[in-house]
């Protein structure tokens, strides 16, 4: 990267679970309001909805993906279900694929993916879609778990800046990203 190019991910950090995924949504919602093509997955929490039934929402097709299975009474390990997260991340490599197909600017175009934690440190869960997105060159914005800030650094080095978990952060980062207008 040279020295005038902005970091293509922009990753939060502060808040807790629900802030997070809230504000991810919300910022997918007024991004798509200003006309810019949102692609990826946010967590689905409904109020008062149990770990195990947190779903993961495309933001392209509606379609939903169980993020949690239910292990059974006294379970103790990892409730993840790795096939809804596969299935999360095949959805966002689909559209990408579609997005690229389309051909024309991508700068309009920017990947919301929920979270890089634990699954996508250990190479697993979105880190395909992370991936796909980086290679289409399109711009990303996700979260990390404060736990594993080590990890992300390791893995998106300097694609990647981290701010605070609040919507002037991405707005402020977006902004950098919209192209001048032509004269």
């Amino acid at each position: 990267m040279t020295g005038d190019e902005r970091p293509m991910i922009l990753a939060l950090q502060g808040g807790d679970r629900e802030e997070i995924q809230s504000l991810l949504a919300e910022a997918a919602r007024r991004l798509a309001a200003q006309g810019v093509r949102v692609l990826g997955v946010v967590e689905h929490l409904t109020p008062g909805c149990a770990h195990e039934d947190v779903l993961l929402l495309d933001l392209v097709s509606g379609e939903t993906n169980r993020l949690h299975q239910d292990l059974g009474p006294g379970a103790a390990g990892c409730s993840l279900d790795p096939a809804g997260l596969a299935a999360a991340s095949a959805g966002v490599e689909r559209a990408i694929a579609d997005r690229l197909a389309e051909g024309g600017d991508l700068s309009d175009t920017v990947v919301v993916l929920s979270k890089f934690g634990r699954q996508e440190a250990d190479g697993r869960g979105l880190t395909a879609a992370f991936h796909a997105a980086v290679a289409a060159e399109l711009c990303v914005i996700t979260s990390v778990s404060p736990s594993i800030t080590a990890e992300w650094a390791g893995f998106a080095g300097d694609l990647a800046e981290l701010r605070p978990a609040v919507l002037a952060s991405i707005d402020a980062w977006w902004s950098t990203r919209v192209p001048e207008p032509a004269e």
